[in-house]
């Protein structure tokens, strides 16, 4: 079984390995991350990790999908919210902004793992953007000021979430002390004047 399209073991030890690369990752940084080191950590033994995940670039291409599938829900759902574009659009940044400052590990990871492990991730990594692309053009779709982004929903998802994990890196890196919480607002007014011009 390929790296790029691991199978999917039983639910309960994958989130072990998951969650302990995750942790794994957090102490140590990805690069001294051990395969053993994920093993003990998450009870798994090791023909069952390496049979599930193929190796180390396995698992964290995993866990990168999971928090893109996890991070998508929040999405979709922050879209549903409101009665507007404007409401919409808002939600999507204090919504992904607060998941960032309750999950800063995760964060922390997918930010500095998506240049190395897009490409691992393959189809599943498609699967998940698919899905949540096919969301945002369709709520896109829904509202007469937004139907001209439509078809580039790249570009929004830059506008809407670029300035976010730019101001974010400094707080995850431990060199700014102030939440960036503190920012919600003026961060979904960009968004908002950016994508609506109001």
């Amino acid at each position: 079984m390929s790296e790029a399209s691991p199978a999917r073991p039983r639910a309960g030890a994958r989130e072990r390995v998951l969650a302990a690369a995750l942790a794994c990752a957090t102490e140590s940084g990805m690069d001294a991350v051990t395969i053993d080191a994920i093993r003990a950590r998450s009870g798994v033994s090791v023909g069952s990790l390496y049979h599930h995940f193929g190796d180390k670039q396995g698992v964290f291409a995993a866990l990168f999908v999971a928090g893109v599938e996890h991070f998508g829900e929040i999405a979709m759902a922050a879209m549903a919210k409101g009665d507007s574009a404007e409401a919409g659009l808002r939600a999507l940044v204090e919504d992904y902004l607060d998941w960032i400052v309750a999950h800063p590990d995760w964060a922390r990871f997918l930010l500095a793992a998506r240049p190395r492990l897009e490409s691992a991730a393959g189809p599943l990594l498609r699967d998940a953007n698919g899905l949540y692309f096919t969301a945002l053009r369709d709520w896109l779709k829904r509202w007469p000021e937004t139907r001209h982004l439509a078809g580039r929903p790249a570009l929004v998802l830059a506008l809407v979430f670029g300035p976010v994990d730019y101001l974010v890196r400094p707080w995850l890196d431990g060199l700014m002390p102030a939440s960036p919480l503190e920012h919600r607002d003026g961060l979904a007014d960009a968004a908002v004047r950016a994508l609506l011009g109001g």
